[in-house]
């Protein structure tokens, strides 16, 4: 099982954390990077690039969630198409200024995302995520409703976790979600016989294919620009660990399985949209 948490970093972020490190669970986290006017998450002013490296440090895995949480279908519909496009490589720049690198996977904004937008993210490499459980928890941040939550994860993960594997949705931008639902999740879940994984480990993807240095497919005239002007994109530090390796010798996943024990690459995968 795979809890995931999106739009963050956020004020919450930090004691999700220390949740996590409580419970000695690894999550993923999909990260929008200038979300709800919080500020650029590369801008040091904000104090986003330290979470985001100790988010990193302590071995989560992270995701793109674009930029400023845009719909991209909506986008798409309204012929902003330089828009959308700003909503990833604003996002790249941003883990770029932080880390040297960028995610391949991505949620989009609302799980919103139907075959262009689908095809748009796989010509840009990106592995899209989706959920097979909904915890609502947006609908529910306050100490009362918070069961509410509790119950949507309950009655949606089996008793028994043969043959069972779930993706869970939630937000580390909701209190009560920080302090009520996700220690409920990671006790509830160890009761039930389940395992909790980064999304990448429950694909069967190897770590060194989350992050990358360099877009797939993308033509020079679309290179970046910085995502906030109190932030430049760094040169690569030399001792940098490279986290991408070539995957052309692996074919797309048709079937939530990747890396080389399957034979099979999350990159330009349909499942999970």
């Amino acid at each position: 099982m795979a809890l995931t948490f999106d739009d963050g970093p956020g004020d919450t972020t930090s004691q999700l954390l220390d949740i996590l490190d409580r419970y000695r669970v690894q999550a993923t986290f999909f990260v929008s990077g200038n979300n709800n006017g919080r500020g650029p998450m590369d801008n040091p002013a904000t104090g986003w690039p330290d979470v985001m490296r100790r988010m990193h440090a302590a071995g989560h895995q992270i995701g793109s969630h674009t930029w400023t949480h845009r719909d991209l279908d909506q986008l798409e519909r309204e012929g902003a198409l330089d828009l959308r496009q700003s909503e990833i490589t604003n996002n790249e720049m941003a883990f770029l200024n932080i880390f040297g690198w960028f995610p391949t996977y991505l949620r989009p904004p609302y799980l919103e995302c139907s075959g262009g937008c689908q095809e748009f993210l796989r010509e840009w490499g990106y592995h899209i995520i989706s959920t097979n459980v909904d915890t609502k928890d947006y609908e529910n941040d306050d100490p009362a409703l918070i069961e509410n939550s509790k119950r949507k994860f309950s009655d949606a993960v089996s008793r028994g976790p043969s043959g069972n594997g779930y993706i869970v949705l939630a937000h580390d931008v909701h209190y009560q979600t920080v302090v009520t639902l996700a220690p409920y999740m990671i006790e509830e879940s160890r009761n039930r016989g389940y395992r909790l994984v980064t999304v990448g480990e429950c694909l069967g993807d190897p770590r060194q294919n989350w992050y990358r240095t360099s877009q797939l497919r993308r033509r020079s005239s679309e290179a970046p620009q910085s995502s906030s002007p109190q932030a430049q994109a760094k040169p690569l530090p030399a001792a940098s660990p490279v986290y991408a390796k070539p995957t052309r010798e692996l074919t797309s996943s048709p079937n939530q399985r990747c890396g080389a024990r399957f034979g099979y690459t999350c990159h330009g995968s349909t499942f999970g949209t």
